[in-house]
């Protein structure tokens, strides 16, 4: 009889933290992030299907509030659940697909571009037709830095400081070779404008090469990814 009456009280408080945590909504990230991580043992005794449910969406939370060293240090263990379990879906998405573009997304958001890269490669790999798994693979290429976008980065950081050293000796010897100067203004002024075209090249070639893989410009890429930040 004890017994019994033990796992009705257990069963019924898992049933009050299940329902306590979703009733809070399903655009409240921050609040059920709270709920979640003071609630840990309660949750833990939860059945199997409705502990994993909020796992998953607990990740999803993380996520959406920018704690992205929190969301990499738990989704490791989700993901080996996924395979263990064979679970296909939550919420109608690709479970495991989306666990790890979310991690992807993490390591860009932490600037972590090559662990970008990699992941996202896999996950291209799986789904060649999803534009946002191209999208931010491409804008991750250009994060690490390709040989072209080296060479024009570099280019154009020479010239600034050719600019700034030929802004400098003016400064200090204008009143000594003022009537040498002019060439070096003119020098100056063209070096300027072609720095300045270098990277406004850059980020066109950039946009367009994104564009062209995927039907949309970097700042719509990552706005669908990320979304608007949760204060």
């Amino acid at each position: 009889m004890i017994v019994v009456r033990y796992f009705t009280i257990m069963g019924h408080l898992s049933t009050q933290i299940y329902n306590g945590y979703f009733r809070l909504g399903p655009t409240a990230y921050r609040e059920k992030v709270r709920f979640f991580e003071e609630n840990p043992d309660a949750i833990s005794r939860l059945d199997f299907d409705d502990r994993i449910e909020m796992e998953f969406d607990y990740l999803y939370c993380l996520f959406e509030v920018g704690r992205y060293e929190r969301y990499l240090s738990k989704v490791d263990a989700i993901v080996e659940c996924v395979i263990a379990e064979n679970i296909m879906e939550f919420n109608h998405e690709n479970i495991f697909n989306e666990l790890l573009f979310r991690k992807s997304a993490c390591y860009f958001q932490l600037k972590e571009y090559n662990k970008c890269e990699n992941l996202l490669k896999q996950l291209v790999r799986m789904d060649r037709t999803n534009k946002l798994y191209i999208g931010l693979y491409t804008i991750c290429k250009y994060k690490t830095e390709s040989s072209l976008v080296t060479i024009m980065k570099a280019f154009a950081v020479v010239s600034f400081i050719i600019v700034l050293g030929i802004t400098i000796a003016r400064i200090f010897l204008a009143p000594l070779l003022e009537q040498y100067f002019e060439p070096f203004i003119i020098l100056r002024l063209v070096i300027l404008s072609i720095g300045i075209s270098s990277l406004v090249s850059l980020e066109l070639l950039i946009q367009y090469m994104i564009y062209k893989e995927t039907g949309m410009f970097s700042h719509t890429i990552l706005n669908k990814i990320f979304g608007t930040p949760i204060d």
